[in-house]
C-alpha cells in the first residue's frame, strides 16, 4: 500500500498547488457575464432587444471584450433605434459591480455607433420642447421641424431650421438657425433660448464610458452617429 500513500501525497500536493491559482471569489462571480447584462440593460431603460457578447479575462474584474447590440433603447430621453458598444481591454472596478454599478477603470479602445429615425427625433421634440405634432423635413443638411405651439389656449403654427452638429464631444446638438409662429420670425435671443432647451439632443457625458460622437450622417429614414471619425 506504499504506492497509494504516495499517490495520496502527491495528489494532495497538486491540489494545493491548484488552489494557488484559483482565483478569488470575486473574481469567478466577474467571469460570468450575466453579471454585466442587467447593469447594461438598466444603462440603456431596458430595451426590448438586447444581446451581449462578453469576454472576461484573467485578471479580476478585466475583459477582453465587450459587445452590446440593442435596439430602441434610451439614452438621455433620446429613443434610438439601433446601438452598438464595443469595448476592449476594459477594467471595471469589482466592487461597484458587484453593487450592480457600472464603473470602468480604464480601456484600450471603445466604439459607439447608433442610428434613429426622424419619427425617434419627432417623438424627443414633442415632449422636450413642448410643441405638438411635430414633423420633420430634410434638404441637405438642413433639418426643417414643424408643429403647433398652444398659447392661452390659442394653437400657433411654430416652423424652426436648423441642422445637427457633432464636434466630437459626447454630445450630438441640434443649431436652430431660425424660428417662425405663423410666419412671423422669433427674435435671436428667443431662438437661442429654444436651442438650450433641447440641447443636448443625445448625451453620453454621463455615462461610464463618455463616447465621442465624431461622425454624423443623414440617410433615408433618419440619422446616424458613430465615435468613429468615419462612419462604416
Amino acid at each position: 500500500m506504499r504506492w497509494f500513500g504516495a499517490a495520496l501525497i502527491a495528489l494532495i500536493a497538486v491540489g494545493t498547488w491548484a488552489g494557488t491559482l484559483r482565483p478569488s471569489a470575486g473574481a469567478l462571480l466577474l467571469a460570468d457575464a450575466d453579471l454585466l447584462r442587467p447593469v447594461f440593460a438598466r444603462l440603456l431603460s431596458d430595451p426590448p432587444v438586447v444581446r451581449f457578447d462578453i469576454v472576461p479575462d484573467l485578471n479580476n474584474g478585466g475583459y477582453a471584450r465587450i459587445d452590446v447590440y440593442a435596439e430602441h433603447p434610451v439614452v438621455q430621453g433620446m429613443r434610438l433605434d439601433q446601438l452598438r458598444i464595443h469595448l476592449a481591454g476594459a477594467r471595471l472596478d469589482p466592487a461597484e459591480l458587484h453593487q450592480g454599478t457600472l464603473r470602468i477603470l480604464s480601456v484600450r479602445d471603445s466604439e459607439l455607433y447608433g442610428r434613429f429615425e426622424f419619427a425617434s427625433v419627432q417623438e424627443y421634440l414633442n415632449r422636450e420642447a413642448a410643441v405638438e405634432d411635430v414633423t420633420l423635413t430634410t434638404n441637405g443638411d438642413v433639418v426643417t421641424a414643424a408643429g403647433t405651439v398652444r398659447y392661452n389656449g390659442i394653437p400657433l403654427h411654430v416652423r424652426m431650421q436648423g441642422a445637427f452638429q457633432v464636434n466630437g464631444a459626447p454630445e450630438l446638438f441640434f443649431h436652430v438657425q431660425k424660428v417662425s409662429v405663423d410666419a412671423i420670425p422669433v427674435p435671436s435671443v428667443l431662438v437661442a433660448h429654444l436651442e438650450r432647451q433641447i440641447n443636448p439632443i443625445v448625451d453620453f457625458r454621463t455615462w461610464p464610458v463618455p463616447f465621442p460622437i465624431r461622425a454624423f450622417q443623414q440617410t433615408a429614414d433618419g440619422f446616424v452617429l458613430s465615435s468613429a471619425a468615419h462612419l462604416p
